[in-house]
């Protein structure tokens, strides 16, 4: 900068500050350093900042998004041209009032300081600065409280966050755990669980490592009474809890929190963490927090159940479907064992006399008539006495095939079971239906014979249903063919009964075993067979299973009952 610039500047009564942007040199008139004093042209930029400190602006023409913009510095370092107004507080007792004017030469940054001291009015000043101050204090503490207000209820979003995600008690309690580590910079926390001596018990700690191996918690009177009505106990302390065999090696921050079921206390989420003070702000969080975990706890709590009792009512259900279906199977075969019963009394009767009257006729007629009415009475007698042994036959198999007086486990041979059971649908299987035995050399098992041959009947009868229903949709020469196959695998027994029917509909195959599911006519099935048929099996401890398939455009079922031989 020339001499006759500079002279020009320091002779002025106004002061003024020339900034060598290139070089980073400051400086000042006569004037400047009267007020400002010499340091800034000495010191440079160190003293420009904290001259800059004391200037306030009255108001100010630019924008600046910087609450703590000063009006000197502003000029200092901008590049363009403007005019502002600033206060500069030199001493407590003395103001100066500038308007300041900054423009840029080439590379130098001038700021020139009007001085309106002289047309300010000190004690106004004064007291407007009061009230500000006041102002600022005000605003200070409400902003504090609005920021600690914010803190706290970001925090407790965080957990109400994470405990809103889940409605299973331990996930909760999990989740407290480990928010409330991020929260308050925890090395262990626990959640332990009242018990009827008044102690708790831990369940969950987090991290899960951190486990004590003495999970019985004891804690004095005087910390009971404050858990007790749902307050905060903290404090420094060297042992765990009361009771604790190990002290630590330096004291550390215990807080307690009660979680509160009703009224009453439930638990306790105890953590253990480095911090040794607690703002009111962090104690209100703490209350605040333990409250809210209470709650959702104690949600979880009324979930788990109430949910408790829907399984509970719904096994209840179950049972008493299972006992309906007992029921109405002894119902119904206790009418069909008196029905029987009843038919073979009425049967034997008549047909004791027609075998009786068949004797006293062969012993009459026998050498008094000729050879060819002789041979021609012997063959209606032969017939007579086949009929009344067929007729015998089938009255005591449906008698043994009922075995009301049966209610005990007794040894049986199935395969003779399955030919009792063939027996008696004779009348259904001798026309058109091929009944193939693979009957296995098995041993006999120990059982309920007539619930077995319960279970064989509805299952024959149902494949000879399902053959007859094929032959309507094919024509009368169509080939029925029942399979059974018996055999010992391992130490179970196996029966496999296969029929080539009209096979089961995909759709239908999830419902058969469903007490009331039938996909016959009304009048015509209860939709209780095979239901009834998987509780007898289940009651051998058994299982009964199903496949029906396309085998090369043949339709094909196949049940499979498997019995264990040692129930």
């Amino acid at each position: 900068m020339s001499k006759l610039i500079r002279s020009f500047y320091h002779n002025l009564k106004e002061p003024v500050i020339i900034y060598d942007t290139l070089n980073g040199i400051f400086y000042q008139n006569r004037a400047s350093k009267s007020i400002f004093g010499p340091n800034i042209e000495k010191e440079g930029i160190k003293a420009l900042e904290k001259t800059g400190y004391k200037f306030h602006f009255d108001f100010c023409l630019l924008k600046n998004d910087d609450i703590m913009w000063s009006p000197f510095m502003e000029a200092v370092h901008s590049s363009c041209v403007f005019t502002t107004y600033g206060i500069y507080q030199k001493s407590d007792t003395r103001l100066f009032y500038f308007i300041i004017k900054a423009f840029s030469v080439k590379r130098y940054r001038i700021i020139y300081f009007y001085d309106c001291t002289k047309e300010l009015n000190c004690e106004k000043i004064a007291e407007e600065n009061e009230k500000l101050k006041i102002q600022n204090q005000k605003f200070a503490s409400t902003n504090s409280k609005v920021q600690n207000q914010a803190f706290k209820m970001g925090l407790l979003n965080r957990v109400l966050t994470g405990l809103s995600k889940t409605l299973d008690f331990d996930t909760m309690v999990k989740t407290a755990l480990k928010e409330l580590s991020i929260i308050f910079g925890a090395n262990k926390l626990y959640f332990a669980k009242r018990t009827a001596m008044d102690n708790f018990e831990v369940e969950f700690s987090y991290p899960e490592n951190k486990i004590p191996q003495d999970k019985i918690l004891y804690y004095e009177e005087k910390i009971m009474s404050v858990l007790e009505k749902g307050e905060i106990h903290n404090g420094n302390f060297l042992k765990e809890h009361d009771n604790s065999k190990t002290p630590m090696k330096s004291p550390f921050a215990r807080i307690i929190m009660p979680v509160m079921k009703q009224g009453d206390l439930f638990g306790i989420i105890v953590i253990f963490t480095p911090k040794k003070n607690f703002s009111d702000v962090e104690k209100e969080l703490l209350l605040s927090i333990s409250i809210q975990i209470s709650n959702a706890l104690l949600g979880a709590s009324l979930f788990m159940e109430v949910n408790k009792q829907k399984e509970e009512l719904q096994k209840t259900l179950n049972e008493l479907k299972e006992t309906q279906l007992q029921l109405i199977n002894s119902e119904k075969m206790a009418s069909l064992g008196q029905l029987i019963a009843s038919v073979a009394h009425e049967i034997n009767t008549p047909l004791a006399s027609i075998s009786a009257n068949n004797e006293i006729m062969k012993k009459l007629f026998k050498d008094k008539l000729n050879d060819d009415l002789e041979e021609m009475f012997e063959d209606i007698n032969s017939i007579d006495f086949e009929a009344i042994k067929r007729i015998n036959n089938l009255v005591q198999s449906l008698k043994r095939f009922v075995r009301l007086d049966e209610t005990v486990l007794q040894k049986a041979d199935i395969n003779k079971e399955l030919d009792l059971t063939l027996e008696i649908l004779r009348h259904k299987t001798k026309k058109g239906i091929e009944i193939v035995k693979n009957y296995g050399e098995i041993e006999e098992i120990e059982c309920y014979p007539n619930m077995l041959n319960q279970v064989f009947l509805n299952i024959l009868m149902n494949a000879v249903q399902s053959i007859e229903k094929q032959k309507t949709l094919t024509g009368a020469d169509y080939k029925g063919k029942i399979e059974i196959l018996t055999k010992k695998a391992d130490d179970n027994l196996i029966i496999k009964i296969t029929d080539n029917g009209c096979g089961i509909d995909d759709v239908n195959k999830k419902k058969i075993f469903q007490a009331g599911f039938t996909t016959k006519k009304v009048g015509e099935g209860t939709g209780l067979g095979l239901a009834i048929c998987k509780k007898i099996v289940e009651k051998h401890k058994g299982k009964i299973s199903f496949e029906s398939n396309v085998k090369k455009g043949e339709k094909a079922t196949f049940f499979e009952i498997l019995i264990p031989y040692d129930i």
